[in-house]
């Protein structure tokens, strides 16, 4: 069910189609019959004047509802334009014939009002209505105003009761209807507002199930993999180190006595063979240690998540790399695609966009990247956890975040991360070398 349909267009339109219809009542119950005398320029006794008066009042009456209806329900701006204008003139051609039917005028007015209210969004509503219900208290004098040559006609003159009561009333129900609009309005956002929020919610849970599938499957994949290469590189490396350990070391017992040059040489092999072993070994755990989240600390990642993101929420996400590298170190590329999938929550939840756009570009001290989407925008930018989130994840690196919200509107991200600390992927407490054997004999 349209809510907005109802209270904005079916509902007005059904009012002005009753105060319209009330005032041809009226006016048939007031003119109707053989002796009703007419007003004005109207000769009561011959016919044809008695049907041109009918005339006048009923066709006036029937196109202004017609022009009223096109307001609700037509589009466009020169069609509800001339709309607009219509249904004016010819609420002024039928209640110029009523001399003296107070009623029926304030019929006529109130479905004019009523569909202005209704049918523009503030403040063209207000602007139109205020020029309006002036000119309706006015026309209360017509002809009078006109001027005429004929002394025998008797003008109607509205009191000064009748015309405070007919811009009171017009304005209330301007103002009634014009909330009714405001009221419909905002329950329509909320709805809106409401049934985004369920739509993103699903859209960004299924985006997550499916990085989380990605991130393990990459994640299995490249274990299995630095499995295989780790134990290999272990075998070649440590196992031909410590075979010639065990050879040297049985050569040295088989021998028996051994002279003291000849003893030294062979601890110093033997040395030798155990200091490279334990480099291979190190070399191997500092690797290992770099494989805490393999698919996300990946600028590869970057691009699946465009991908999938695409695929699930239907916005269009471009990227320009520009000069980038394919790899930063781990850490720097994990606070990258974390930020970018912070940033693709950001543009579909509140900005509601349809596009993404990602920038890169590598100075010679720091990494820039831009983010940004053509959505609502917004007035004030509060950092809630999201971008606070990014901040935390930035000031690790030494880097910066800014964020606005051009005139034009859209959101606008961008990340600096200098490239001096971008080795520097671990405390030093972590960093810190083995002791050297020396050291320890």
């Amino acid at each position: 069910m349209n809510i907005s349909r109802i209270f904005c267009k079916t509902i007005p339109a059904v009012m002005a189609g009753v105060f319209l219809i009330s005032a041809g009542a009226a006016f048939t119950l007031k003119y109707a019959g053989q002796d009703a005398v007419l007003p004005l320029f109207f000769d009561s006794g011959a016919m044809m004047n008695r049907l041109l008066y009918y005339i006048n009042f009923y066709i006036p009456l029937g196109i202004c509802f017609l022009s009223l209806s096109a307001c609700l329900f037509l589009s466009g701006f020169y069609i509800r334009g001339f709309s607009l204008l219509g249904a004016f003139a010819f609420t002024v051609i039928a209640t110029y014939v009523l001399n003296d039917l107070f009623t029926v005028n304030l019929c006529i007015y109130s479905a004019y009002v009523i569909v202005n209210a209704a049918a523009f969004k503030p403040p063209k509503n207000y602007i139109i209505n205020g020029v309006s219900i002036p000119a309706f208290a006015l026309l209360l004098f017509h002809p009078r105003f006109l001027g005429s040559s004929q002394e025998w006609i008797r003008f109607f003159s509205p009191h000064t009761f009748q015309i405070v009561i007919l811009a009171v009333y017009l304005c209330c129900l301007a103002a009634a209807v014009s909330a009714v609009r405001f009221l419909a309005e905002k329950y329509l956002f909320s709805e809106a507002k409401v049934s985004h929020l369920n739509l993103v919610s699903t859209k960004m849970l299924l985006f997550n199930h499916r990085l989380q599938e990605y991130i393990k499957n990459m994640g299995e994949e490249a274990v299995r993999k630095d499995r295989l290469r780790f134990t290999s590189d272990l075998h070649d490396s440590c196992g031909y180190v410590f075979t010639n350990i065990i050879a040297i070391s049985d050569a040295a017992i088989s021998c028996g006595f051994m002279e003291t040059a000849k003893m030294h040489e062979t601890f110093h092999l033997i040395r030798n063979q155990a200091r490279e072993g334990l480099k291979r070994t190190r070399e191997t755990l500092h690797m290992i240690r770099e494989l805490q989240d393999p698919a996300m600390g990946s600028i590869d990642a970057i691009y699946e998540m465009k991908n999938i993101f695409e695929e699930v929420t239907g916005i269009r996400v471009d990227i320009e790399s520009g000069n980038m590298k394919h790899d930063y170190g781990s850490t720097v590329n994990r606070a990258l695609t974390r930020i970018i999938q912070e940033a693709f929550t950001n543009s579909i939840r509140h900005g509601q966009a349809s596009r993404i756009l990602i920038q890169f570009w590598e100075f010679p001290s720091n990494l820039i990247m831009m983010v940004s989407d053509n959505g609502i925008g917004v007035r004030y930018i509060v950092k809630g956890i999201g971008l606070a989130g990014m901040e935390e994840r930035l000031a690790v690196l030494g880097g910066s975040l800014e964020v606005y919200s051009p005139e034009d509107g859209g959101f606008r991200l961008k990340v600096i991360i200098p490239l001096i600390n971008a080795g520097q992927q671990l405390p030093a407490s972590e960093d810190t070398e083995f002791p050297d054997i020396e050291e320890l004999l």
